[in-house]
């Protein structure tokens, strides 16, 4: 009878520990974390309740197995899982519970708690998103060589379809859907003020739908792939490229609409002189423009990092990193003359190599703060090209088929800026494949360094 009692008790632990690695595997997938991270983590937290686990992940879908010593009297829970978002403080915080709960042997009902608290944890207010998330795309529109006024009209076309688009996703809408209606709304507002004040809005429409690229799932799919986790790495790029597709939709959308006859009677002002003024006035010149490349990409990571729900402990390193790792890229063109993906893979990997170092220094996982760090190096310019040129194709160009010197140009773009994504994945994730680190906690980049020269040696 003591026996079938504690059976019963043995079960029901097992029941609940499966239940709370579930939960706790849902909120990392919903946050935007990689496959290699939440496995870590649930590993983590079932041996610090005295289980081991096994896992099968995928983009939509967890199955979770939890068992003792005997692996046939396992317990298997499968959940799907549909939402989608990114908040990289439930990231973080998660992380930190695991270690707590391996090292502390906290209790289910503490685990729990700390869960509960840290969904209901609002890193910033709404109004705090609003009005600072779209100085990233100024501070873009700046190093894109842009002038103030056009930056003015970013930050507003940021402001609305930012707002549309987080809008339509609170509410749980077709996330396709809500990124071709951000895309859309904002090139629109630009397209519109462009005419209406009759200025240059070149630069402001290469950054307008830079803010809804889906940078962190796609390096989220770089790094699965380089962990041997293809199933979700494919699932993420695929999800990833299908958003790309609805944002360049609603570019097209935007684009083929201000280019009806009609639209030269919404011309209303003639700015263009006093762009030409305002552009000449506040040109910077010599050491000032290394300063404003520093201080505008730290700011545009700043954004990027507000978006994501970055911890706010971890924004000076992003700041840091996003700053030095846009001059760095910056620097290595204009000096060296350095190929330009060559430059930003090089950046990048200061920042992801910089990332080991500070990431006991913030309390957070170093990709959290990497991946907002190098969202600045997006090649926004070349993406434009490429679809400015597939839509002049599509809406006819000038009466005529294009040539086929447009026709290869428009493929160098497009292919130069998938080359540079995946040199920019491939920086963030470099040190994984260099120091072969299961995780950085209790180590120094500089004991790594030195154990990696004597082992080498």
């Amino acid at each position: 009878m003591l026996e079938d009692s504690q059976k019963i008790i043995e079960e029901r632990k097992a029941h609940s520990v499966l239940n709370l690695l579930t939960e706790i595997g849902e909120m990392m997938i919903t946050s935007g974390a990689h496959t290699a991270r939440i496995i870590r983590n649930l590993e983590r937290i079932a041996k610090g309740l005295g289980y081991n686990c096994e896992l099968v992940l995928t983009y939509t879908g967890i199955v979770i197995s939890v068992y003792k010593q005997n692996k046939f009297k396992a317990h298997t829970l499968a959940k799907t899982i549909k939402t989608k978002g990114l908040n990289f403080e439930t990231i973080s915080e998660i992380s930190i519970l695991s270690w707590d709960v391996l090292e502390n042997k906290i209790s289910i009902d503490e685990i729990k708690s700390t869960l509960k608290q840290i969904k209901a944890k609002k890193v910033y207010s709404d109004l705090q998103l609003y009005a600072l998330v779209p100085l990233a795309s100024v501070a873009l529109c700046i190093l894109f060589d842009g002038d103030w006024l056009q930056s003015i009209i970013v930050y507003f076309s940021t402001l609305f379809g930012y707002f549309a688009r987080r809008s339509m996703m609170l509410k749980h809408h077709n996330h396709m859907v809500a990124f071709f209606i951000g895309a859309t709304i904002s090139t629109l507002f630009i397209h519109f003020m462009g005419v209406f004040c009759n200025i240059q809005v070149k630069e402001a429409l290469v950054v307008s739908v830079l803010y809804l690229i889906p940078g962190a799932v796609m390096i989220n799919s770089f790094i699965d792939y380089l962990e041997g986790y293809f199933e979700s790495g494919t699932a993420r790029l695929i999800y990833s490229l299908m958003l790309v597709l609805m944002i360049a939709f609603g570019f097209l959308t935007s684009t083929m609409i201000f280019n009806m006859p009609f639209v030269t009677t919404l011309n209303q002002f003639d700015f263009s002189v006093f762009q030409l003024q305002i552009k000449e006035a506040l040109e910077p010149q010599g050491l000032w423009i290394e300063i404003s490349k520093f201080i505008f990409g730290g700011i545009t990571s700043l954004g990027f990092a507000l978006m994501f729900n970055t911890p706010r402990r971890a924004l000076w390193t992003v700041f840091l990193l996003g700053a030095l790792g846009y001059l760095i890229k910056f620097m290595l063109i204009k000096e060296l003359d350095m190929n330009l993906t060559l430059s930003i893979f090089a950046a990048s990997s200061f920042v992801g190599i910089s990332g080991i170092y500070f990431a006991h220094r913030a309390h957070t996982p170093p990709i959290i703060f990497m991946i907002p760090a190098v969202i600045n190096m997006i090649p926004g310019l070349l993406s434009y090209e490429f679809m400015m040129g597939m839509i002049d194709w599509i809406s006819g160009g000038k009466g005529q088929k294009p040539s086929v010197e447009e026709v290869i140009q428009t493929f160098s773009y497009g292919i130069s800026t998938v080359f540079i994504l995946f040199a920019l994945a491939f920086g963030v994730a470099f040190p994984v494949v260099v120091f072969k680190s299961y995780t950085v906690k209790g180590k120094d980049l500089n004991v790594m360094i030195k154990k990696l020269f004597v082992r080498n040696n």
